[in-house]
């Protein structure tokens, strides 16, 4: 099967399973669940694809219905920018962190296993928990109230759940970047660079790191959902005007199937042209 086909096979598969998946709320009947009236939910929501623009939802600080599609903007620019940082400054964080644990001794190494392993248990909460007490400690101390513990309505309030995001993504990504860099440091190809007297250093940046990269996409390719769930909890929490706090409180079925389209398919972009320009080489392809 060719790459186009196999990914417009991908396409059309995951389009069913969306709808089917945010019809589930027609089971539950006035507090019953009611299998019968799944059928009847599905085809409203495939009905609902021909009409989207009138899609409305109930404004609470208007006290109105308005039109879904134009409220999204603001949502979708606040959740990006929480999820597109935290992603990036736990990508770097985690790098850097791997770099040292390359370069590091046994005793250095053991340390930093047992350091990384011990936060990775901690729960999202306890950062958002830990995160807000600190602030609210620094300003009952020294008066300083430049950091937002919860956002609203008018105000958005980025520093905090980015924070909480980047710690709860960052000790999942070592984890994963420190067992490669545990199987691949005995690799024939680096010892061979080592034989040749190449330095710690020039062999993690430019022989084993671009080995990982695209180990590590597929990696986070097949945990994206944790991520999002973390980001899920973050938005609630802290009164994120977000798209994922927005579904929590609105989540009738047309909406929800408009919430899954919208965080679905940009995956799905991102990852066709992943495929597409990823080298061959890095992929251990001829």
């Amino acid at each position: 099967m060719t790459f186009l086909a196999r990914k417009s096979l991908q396409l059309i598969i995951a389009f069913f399973v969306l709808i089917a998946i945010s019809a589930l709320p027609s089971l539950i009947v006035r507090m019953h669940f009611v299998p019968e009236s799944y059928w009847t939910g599905l085809q409203e929501q495939f009905h609902q694809l021909t009409k989207l623009n009138e899609i409305t939802y109930y404004n609470v600080t208007a006290e109105r219905e308005d039109q879904l599609l134009p409220a999204l903007q603001p949502l979708i620019q606040e959740t990006l920018i929480l999820f597109l940082t935290s992603l990036a400054v736990s990508f770097m964080v985690a790098i850097l962190y791997v770099s040292l644990f390359y370069r590091s001794g046994k005793w250095m190494r053991t340390f930093l296993r047992q350091m990384s392993r011990t936060l990775e248990m901690v729960p999202d909460l306890f950062w958002v928990i830990l995160s807000q007490s600190l602030v609210i400690y620094l300003f009952k101390t020294t008066g300083f109230d430049r950091i937002e513990v919860a956002g609203t309505y008018a105000d958005s309030i980025r520093f905090l759940p980015i924070l909480c995001l980047t710690l709860t993504t960052v000790f999942f990504f070592i984890k994963w970047l420190t067992t490669q860099i545990l199987d691949q440091e005995e690799s024939l190809f680096l010892e061979l660079a080592r034989a040749k007297g190449l330095k710690n250093s020039t062999l993690f940046w430019k022989h084993l790191l671009p080995t990982m990269f695209y180990r590590f996409y597929l990696f986070f390719r097949s945990n994206i959902i944790t991520v999002l769930s973390s980001l899920l909890i973050i938005e609630y929490t802290f009164e994120v005007q977000g798209l994922f706090r927005f579904v929590l409180y609105n989540s009738q079925m047309p909406i929800l199937l408009v919430i899954l389209f919208l965080v679905y398919l940009p995956i799905f972009v991102l990852d066709l042209l992943a495929e597409w320009l990823i080298p061959n080489a890095w992929k251990g392809e001829l």
